[in-house]
C-alpha cells in the first residue's frame, strides 16, 4: 500500500455560530492523505484529479459559508419553500438571525462545529468521489501558524461581488502587518485584533436600522445580491460599522487612516489580509522616512 500526500490543498474560508462567540470568521488549511493499491499508472490517485476534483469538492460545499451545529439546542431553523434558509441562533450576547439562500449556509452534523466535526463531514463528503484503489483518506484542518503575531477572526458580506463572497455571513482568520515610520508595531497590530476580535464588519449602507432585542441593541443587515436576498440581525456590540464596501482593499485602507488619526504626525503602512497568503496595502499619514 503506498501513500500520497496534497499539503495546503485548499484553504477553507468561512463563518460558524458558536454558542459564546456568536459568528466566528475563520480560515482553514485542508492536507490530504490517500493511501490505497497503485493503479495502472503506478498512482494511488492522480495529482491533477485531486486537485481539479477533490479540491473543487471541498470549496464547493464548505467555502464562503455560514457554518451551524445542527443539533444545538440554540438553533431554530426554517426551510422555506423560496430556497431561503431562516435561522435563530441565541447566545450569551443576543441572538443572531439570518434569511439567506439556502447554499450560502451548511449544517454540520451534531452539537458543534469543530475541526472534528468538519473533518468527518469532508471525509463523508469525499468518499463517493474517491477511485476503488483508494482505501483510507485522511484529512488535516489547521489554523495558519503565525508565531506569535496578533490576529483576528472577521465576517462580512460582499454584495456587489458576482461570486460567492456575496454571503453576508462568511469571514476569515487574519493577521495583520503595520509598519509605524517604517517599523513594525506589535502594539498597533494587537490593539486591531483585539478591535476586530469575533467582530462582524459591516456597510453602513447596507444597515437597516438598529433594534431592541431582549433589552439588547442589535444590528440589522440586508441587502439584495446576484445570489438572493440576504438579512443579517447581530449584536450591536459585535459588529463595526465602515462607510465603504468590506472588501480587504477597503479595510486595509480604513486601518491605515484610523491609525494616521490616532496618531497624527505618523506614516503607516499596513498589510491586512484576508485569510491566508492573501491581502491588500495600504498607506496614509504623514511620510517622515528618509530616503537612503
Amino acid at each position: 500500500m503506498a501513500t500520497l500526500f496534497v499539503d495546503n490543498l485548499t484553504v477553507l474560508d468561512f463563518s460558524y455560530l458558536h454558542p459564546k462567540r456568536g459568528m466566528i470568521g475563520e480560515s482553514w488549511i485542508v492536507d490530504l492523505e490517500l493511501s490505497g493499491d497503485l493503479d495502472g499508472q503506478g498512482m494511488v490517485f492522480d495529482f491533477g484529479q485531486v486537485k481539479r476534483q477533490l479540491k473543487r469538492l471541498i470549496d464547493d460545499q464548505v467555502d464562503h459559508r455560514l457554518l451551524f451545529p445542527g443539533a444545538h439546542e440554540a438553533l431554530s431553523l426554517n426551510r422555506r419553500k423560496d430556497q431561503q434558509l431562516s435561522l435563530t441562533w441565541q447566545y450569551g450576547a443576543g441572538e443572531i438571525r439570518l434569511l439567506a439562500p439556502t447554499e450560502s449556509l451548511l449544517e454540520i452534523p451534531g452539537t458543534e462545529v469543530s475541526k472534528a466535526s468538519v473533518t468527518l463531514f469532508l471525509m463523508e463528503l469525499l468518499e463517493p468521489s474517491l477511485p476503488d484503489n483508494v482505501n483510507e483518506a485522511r484529512i488535516l484542518l489547521r489554523e495558519e501558524d503565525t508565531g506569535t503575531a496578533p490576529f483576528y477572526h472577521y465576517s462580512h458580506g460582499l454584495k456587489k461581488h458576482d461570486g460567492n463572497c456575496q454571503r453576508i455571513a462568511h469571514g476569515h482568520r487574519s493577521t495583520i502587518q503595520i509598519f509605524e515610520n517604517g517599523r513594525r508595531s506589535r502594539y498597533w497590530e494587537k490593539l486591531w485584533a483585539d478591535r476586530w476580535e469575533d467582530i462582524y464588519i459591516g456597510t453602513r449602507e447596507d444597515l437597516e436600522g438598529t433594534y431592541f432585542v431582549e433589552e439588547v441593541p442589535h444590528h440589522r443587515f440586508r441587502y439584495d445580491a446576484p445570489q438572493g436576498h440576504f438579512e443579517l440581525v447581530i449584536p450591536e456590540d459585535h459588529c463595526y460599522l465602515i462607510d465603504t464596501d468590506t472588501t480587504v482593499e477597503y479595510l486595509a485602507d480604513h486601518i491605515a487612516r484610523q491609525l494616521a488619526e490616532e496618531a497624527p504626525g505618523k506614516h503607516f503602512r499596513v498589510r491586512a489580509f484576508e485569510g491566508v497568503g492573501k491581502g491588500a496595502i495600504a498607506e496614509a499619514g504623514e511620510n517622515n522616512l528618509k530616503s537612503s
